[in-house]
């Protein structure tokens, strides 16, 4: 009777340890799944609320006056041509149409200055749709309108990249041919080769010319023929804009496009034809772009040709605007979502009159946007808004003084009634946006809290009392109703929008999931000294604010690794020498000019002795030493280009490098040498300047810092140690920006350059390029990520993985209400990569500490096989 009493007692135990078991685990899926899909969340939401896809279907298409001074247009596209390059040397057939046969000006554009959305922009009027980002920034996601789908006929020649971008999926009457994507080749050797790009387009136009297409459409109307022209881009990127190959190609444009005009005048006659040239985007001094620097966003706009002055007349405009220009001088309509204002002073004063019925046209197609934009907005359902009854008053005015014969009077309040109409297309497409960030705070507010508690060791009260029990119940009773009020309010409205309701909803159920998080936790705090928790708190307070601040300016990074020094020593802990001199080293780098593509050969081989050397003084096994010189001297051999590396022996040591690594013994110290010689080739051959020197001395401080570093204790007391984590946690934060900003800046990283992947491709290949730089930028991620994996034991590797991820969504919070549609270019972009940087490098620095497991723990002696099997005696 006793045994069977205490099997059944040892059972209900069982039981009970597996249910609290499973329920722990249960949890925790539940918690992990819960922040994934709040991070994605907020990342969707802070981008959707502030650049909403501007593009709406079923627009009305507003028909264009009759009267267009031409019959065709021609609209050369010279893909990178930046104007500060085109007006200091200016081509000589150009620079005689601006000065004597039509008029010019700066055409400016908006970030990302990318070659897709700035023809989008061109064509189209639309400036950039930021959920492009889903289909790699390759295409719209949506269709937009355009100048060739409202022509009678387009005709396109030009690179793979663009031209399918208005063919694919588009009318009938857009025609589009593309040279082979292998001839895209960056290859700052092959001048002769990066020229056929541009003569093949401007030699399939003169074939055209000769073909029995051209005849058919001699006499008609509302026709578009256009040159895409990637040399100037292609060549900037391999010889920057400022060297002689770039102005020669210039030149080269210049005397084909004279040809180009001459032919066209005498085929179709004089006086029916206009035409454009202008450019997508700039480039850099170093040969990039991407960003929002007036190199990047200034180009060069000409128009010439029927109905336009003869003066050399100078107007600037944006660059949104040339899509109702191109429109206007053939007289199609003007797409449904262009936002660009017609610049009527182009025009002959001849053609006024039209000029001023086109603006009319161009207010009513902005009108109908601003409606569709209020009834999206949810405001003013069913009723027209004050700001659409002023743009419709401003369109009768300019039509009555135009009807009057008042034609200035029409112009200039046409004119205003664009610019009116834009204001009001910006208000209501912003509308909501103080209630979505409201939304998304309290939702994110919500899911900190949640995140909090995880990380103070809440204990989760299986069997609670009946006051929390009750407490519990009422809240989900509250939150459900108040979730049905938000549901039904929003189904009995007029408004068609969901985006509203789902963030309200979002919200919602953010704060219920903490709220009964709190009620049903007892968190679990750990009495420390004074001493060691003021310094923790303080440090982790000021090491955050230096976070927040080196987004902004790199040399507060340098100041928060001295810092991390200085609190080591205040808490009165051994600091070594080399600690000391390698962060005075890595001090240096963010006060340095940021990494240019430049390739500075002599700082590069300079690392490369460095590296020698730091493997002869650690490493004492010959057969890893002769591994690695053979590594280093190809390497150098292939940056320096005695050996070309593009082929084979690039990849061969970028794929060979895990191999590499797993040959080093198990030992932490010469795993993580290991790791840098492995990692350090690759890397090499990626670099253009001081990088390999930075990574270097990253390492050894790394070293340093494991060297002195204690072993973590397992006893469940030190492993709540809430402060303690934070510190370490905020250490790895500013480690991590280090790695970012130690080599260069937001400009820098956003923007795009070939050059830095030529020792293994150089012909242009977005995706495997773009792979290449992100693994660039992920090498010095990778060596801090295993330096953290090694300092904790693997019961402790949890609550430090939490923390970094609570620091980084604390510094998310306040930069996501600094993300803005307003001001620079410049200062949006920079705040967008502020975000994203602070809302995703701690969720990559916990994938890359996960990865840093194998690179840690295998090893290639637990596989090597006896051989000559061994005798067992039996004794």
């Amino acid at each position: 009777m006793f045994m069977e009493r205490l099997f059944q007692s040892t059972d209900r135990e069982l039981a009970e340890k597996y249910k609290k078991r499973w329920l722990e685990s249960g949890q925790n899926y539940l918690f992990y799944l819960w922040g994934l899909t709040m991070h994605l969340f907020l990342l969707w939401g802070v981008l959707d609320v502030n650049f909403h896809s501007p593009i709406i279907k079923e627009l009305p298409v507003v028909p264009a006056p009759i009267g267009a001074p031409a019959k065709r247009m021609l609209l050369f596209v010279a893909d990178g041509l930046r104007f500060q390059t085109f007006i200091d040397k200016p081509p000589p057939y150009l620079r005689n149409v601006m000065e004597n046969k039509g008029v010019w000006g700066i055409s400016h554009t908006r970030v990302p200055t990318e070659s897709r959305p700035g023809h989008v922009a061109i064509a189209a009027g639309l400036y950039e749709d930021p959920s492009a980002i889903f289909k790699g920034w390759q295409e719209n996601p949506v269709d937009f309108d355009s100048v060739f789908n409202q022509s009678h006929a387009t005709w396109a020649w030009g690179s793979p990249d663009i031209i399918p971008i208005f063919t694919k999926g588009g009318k009938q009457n857009v025609h589009g041919k593309s040279y082979p994507p292998s001839w895209q080749n960056f290859d700052a050797n092959l001048n002769n080769e990066i020229t056929r790009l541009d003569s093949w387009v401007f030699k399939e136009y003169l074939e055209w010319l000769q073909s029995s297409t051209a005849e058919t459409v001699r006499s008609q109307h509302g026709i578009i023929l256009f040159f895409h022209l990637l040399g100037c881009d292609t060549l900037g990127h391999a010889k920057k804009p400022h060297s002689k190959e770039y102005v020669n190609n210039m030149n080269y444009v210049d005397q084909r496009i004279k040809e180009i005009v001459n032919a066209t005048e005498s085929f179709f006659g004089n006086g029916t034809t206009a035409y454009v040239f202008t450019a997508d985007h700039g480039m850099t001094d170093w040969g990039s772009h991407g960003s929002g620097l007036p190199s990047e966003t200034e180009t060069p706009l000409i128009v010439w040709g029927a109905g336009i002055k003869s003066s050399g007349f100078r107007q600037d405009v944006e660059q949104a605007s040339i899509a109702p220009l191109i429109a206007s001088l053939i007289g199609i309509s003007v797409p449904v979502n262009n936002e660009g204002a017609l610049p009527w002073q182009y025009f002959d004063v001849s053609y006024h009159k039209y000029v001023g019925q086109y603006l009319l046209s161009n207010a009513k197609q902005l009108g109908h946007q601003v409606t569709g934009n209020r009834a999206i907005s949810c405001e003013s359902n069913g009723h027209s808004d004050l700001r659409e009854i002023k743009l419709n008053d401003k369109v009768r005015r300019a039509a009555e003084y135009l009807d009057k014969g008042n034609v200035m009077e029409g112009i200039r309040e046409g004119d205003e009634a664009i610019t009116f109409g834009k204001e009001a297309l910006s208000y209501f497409r912003q509308y909501q946006r103080t209630r979505f960030f409201i939304y998304l705070s309290i939702m994110w507010l919500g899911w900190i809290l949640v995140l909090f508690l995880k990380i103070v060791n809440v204990k989760t009260r299986y069997s609670i009392s009946p006051l929390r029990h009750s407490l519990s119940q009422l809240t989900n009773i509250g939150f459900a109703v108040l979730l049905m009020i938000t549901l039904v309010s929003h189904i009995v409205s007029d408004c068609n929008n969901w985006r509203l309701p789902c963030y309200a909803m979002f919200a919602i159920i953010s704060v219920w999931f903490a709220v009964i998080t709190l009620i049903t936790s007892t968190p679990v705090f750990v009495k420390r000294s004074n001493r060691k928790l003021s310094i923790d708190i303080g440090g982790t307070l000021f090491l955050l604010s230096i976070l927040f601040v080196g987004l902004t300016y790199r040399f507060a990074l340098s100041v928060g690794v001295l810092s991390s020094v200085l609190i080591r020593k205040a808490k009165a802990k051994r600091v070594p020498p080399l600690m000391v001199f390698t962060s005075v080293a890595l001090c240096v780098f963010p006060l340095l000019p940021v990494v240019e593509p430049y390739p500075r050969v002599y700082v590069v081989i300079l690392g490369i002795c460095m590296a020698m050397t730091i493997m002869f003084i650690n490493e004492s096994s010959w057969g890893r030493r002769v591994i690695e010189i053979v590594r280093l001297v190809v390497t150098s051999l292939v940056y320096t280009e005695f050996i070309d590396g593009r082929y084979w022996i690039s990849w061969i040591i970028l794929l060979t490098t895990p191999l590499c690594i797993w040959l080093y013994p198990m030992s932490i110290q010469k795993r993580t040498l290991g790791i840098m010689l492995g990692f350090f080739c690759p890397l090499t051959l990626l670099s253009a300047s001081y990088e390999p020197l930075f990574f270097l001395i990253l390492t050894l401080n790394l070293l340093s810092w494991l060297e002195v570093a204690p072993s973590t204790s397992k006893s469940p007391e030190d492993m709540r140690k809430i402060t303690r984590d934070l510190f370490k946690a905020a250490f790895f934060m500013l480690y991590i920006l280090l790695c970012f900003f130690g080599t260069g800046n937001m400009a820098s990283i956003s923007s795009f350059d070939p050059s830095w992947t030529r020792h293994f491709v150089t012909v242009f290949s977005p995706f495997l390029m773009t792979s290449l730089i992100l693994f660039k930028l992920s090498i010095p991620l990778v060596i801090v990520g295993c330096v953290s994996y090694s300092l904790e034991s693997e019961e402790h590797k949890k609550p430090i993985t939490l923390a970094i991820l609570f620091l980084g969504d604390c510094l998310s919070l306040p930069l996501m209400h600094c993300v803005t549609p307003y001001g620079s270019w410049l200062d949006i972009g920079s705040a967008i990569s502020k975000f994203i940087i602070a809302i995703s490098l701690p969720c990559l620095f916990v994938l890359v500490r996960c990865l840093s497991r194998p690179l840690m723990k295998l090893n290639f002696n637990r596989f090597q096989i006896n051989l000559i099997p061994q005798k067992k005696h039996v004794v």
